[in-house]
């Protein structure tokens, strides 16, 4: 029937260097329209909505808020010093402040749950994220992955096999501390 199953979802948001808020005694950014104010200014790094999920992502949530004047809102974005790179990992390790503690924005386009694979990776244990995410109203899309078989395909039988373990519940329940997105089978349990 052309269609495709879902297998993760996660949200994408925007997150924030802690540190930097406090030492900077600044408001964390509650809105879209926050970000566009003066006192926001250069500090937001999204990525390309043209080579990166978490940008497209981003974009469509600007869309779903903003309706057909999607595009004023991206220039006042511009005009505010929004920095656009071309993919996740780039925003996130050379651009933001919150991971390496050395790139110049501290606000980033990423996933509600980065803060917690930052206690998870963190080569130091932590009692508490270094970021946060920014959740308020219409500032978080969910990005839903989904996976399929081709057409025509020459291994149906390995496709389907492939389909079904993804989906299964070992699987799903070994995901989340992997990628750090939630499984799409209800059966699965998350660990705390």
């Amino acid at each position: 029937q052309n269609s495709v199953l879902p297998v993760d979802y996660g949200d994408v948001c925007i997150n924030y260097d802690k540190k930097y808020f406090t030492e900077n005694n600044l408001t964390v950014p509650q809105s879209l329209e926050d970000l566009t104010k003066p006192e926001y200014a250069n500090l937001l790094v999204v990525e390309n909505p043209a080579t990166s999920s978490t940008g497209l992502a981003f974009l469509l949530a600007t869309v779903a808020h903003y309706g057909d004047s999607f595009a004023e809102y991206w220039q006042a974005l511009k005009d505010n010093g929004v920095v656009v790179v071309d993919g996740w990992e780039t925003a996130y390790y050379t651009n933001f402040s919150g991971s390496s503690g050395k790139g110049p924005q501290p606000m980033v386009v990423s996933y509600a749950s980065s803060p917690a694979a930052e206690v998870v990776f963190a080569e130091t244990p932590l009692d508490d994220s270094p970021s946060a995410s920014i959740l308020g109203s219409d500032t978080c899309f969910r990005q839903i992955e989904f996976v399929g078989i081709l057409k025509g395909t020459k291994n149906r039988t390995l496709a389907e096999k492939f389909i079904d373990f993804m989906l299964n519940k070992q699987f799903q329940e070994d995901m989340p501390l992997q990628m750090f997105v939630y499984p799409a089978n209800p059966d699965a349990v998350l660990s705390d």
